[in-house]
C-alpha cells in the first residue's frame, strides 16, 4: 500500500566541512534524497551552515559544532507543517527505499544502518543493543554485521542507532511536561550525542526501531554504489 502524501519528511543534513571532497558527499547526499521512492512527500533537504572548523574525528569544538547542527535541524523541524525528520549526515548515502521502510515502522524513532569507517578491519556498523548497564551512554554494545543482518531491532530491548540516517516523529521534540525541557541533542562526558539521544528518548518511553535491511553508503571509503561488493561479500566474523 502506497504511503499517503499527508505524511511530510523534513530533511535535515548537517553540513561539518567546507572541503572539496566534502562539497561532493553533500552532492551526492541530496541526490540519492531525490531518489526516495515513497508515496510520502520529502521535503527539500535543509543544509545547516556549514562548520568552519577542522574535520578531526573527535575534535571536541567539532563534536560540540554537531550538536548545535542537529538542533538547528531540530528548530527548523518543528516550525515547518512536517510530520517527520529524517535526519542525513553529509557522509551518509540514502538507498532508495530507505525513508518510506522507516515510515512504515509507525515507530517514534526508526534508523537504518551505516559502516564506521574501518569497516574493511572491523565489519561493525554503527548501532547496536543498549544494555541495563546505568551510565550516561547507555552502555551501547555495537555488534558484528554477519550476526545483526537482516534483522529488526528493538521490540524486545533497547537499542542504539547513530543519527546519519535517521526518522523521528515529531512528538518526540514536544516538551513532555511543564517542568522538564524538550528533548534535544546533548553531549554528556565522553558519550556521542547520538547514542545518548537514543538512550534519552527510550528512557522517555518513545519506541525506537532499527532496521538492518536499510544499509547507508558511508563516504569516502564505502559509496552506496558498491553495497553489494563492501557489505554483502566480507568475511564472517564471529559474532
Amino acid at each position: 500500500m502506497r504511503l499517503k502524501s499527508s505524511l511530510k519528511v523534513f530533511v535535515g543534513i548537517p553540513h561539518l566541512s567546507h572541503s572539496d571532497n566534502y562539497q561532493s558527499y553533500i552532492a551526492s547526499v541530496k541526490n540519492h534524497i531525490a531518489k526516495q521512492e515513497t508515496g510520502a512527500t520529502i521535503m527539500e533537504p535543509y543544509f545547516t551552515p556549514p562548520y568552519a572548523g577542522t574535520y578531526q574525528l573527535g575534535d571536541k569544538d567539532r563534536l560540540e559544532a554537531i550538536v548545535d547542527r542537529l538542533n538547528n535541524i531540530v528548530t527548523k523541524f518543528t516550525q515547518s507543517d512536517a510530520t517527520h525528520l529524517y535526519i542525513n549526515d553529509g557522509d551518509v548515502e540514502t538507498p532508495p527505499h530507505a525513508i518510506d521502510t522507516l515510515l512504515r515502522h509507525n515507530v517514534d524513532v526508526a534508523s537504518g544502518v551505516f559502516p564506521f569507517h574501518d569497516w574493511d578491519q572491523k565489519p561493525l556498523m554503527a548501532f547496536g543493543r543498549m544494555g541495563e548497564r546505568d551510565n550516561p551512554c547507555g552502555n551501547f554494545i555495537p555488534r558484528v554485521w554477519e550476526y545483526m543482518k537482516g534483522q529488526v531491532l528493538g521490540e524486545d530491548f533497547k537499542v542504539s542507532g547513530a543519527n546519519g540516517c535517521m526518522l523521528i516523529k515529531k512528538c518526540v521534540f514536544r516538551r513532555l511536561h511543564p517542568r522538564l525541557p524538550p528533548l534535544r541533542f546533548t553531549r554528556k562526558d565522553n558519550c556521542g550525542c547520538d547514542t545518548l539521544f537514543w538512550k534519552k528518548i527510550q528512557d522517555a518511553g518513545f519506541t525506537a526501531r532499527v532496521d538492518t535491511n536499510v544499509i547507508c553508503g558511508h563516504l569516502p571509503e564505502w559509496p552506496l554504489a558498491d553495497v553489494d561488493e563492501w557489505c554483502h561479500g566480507i568475511t564472517p566474523m564471529e559474532a
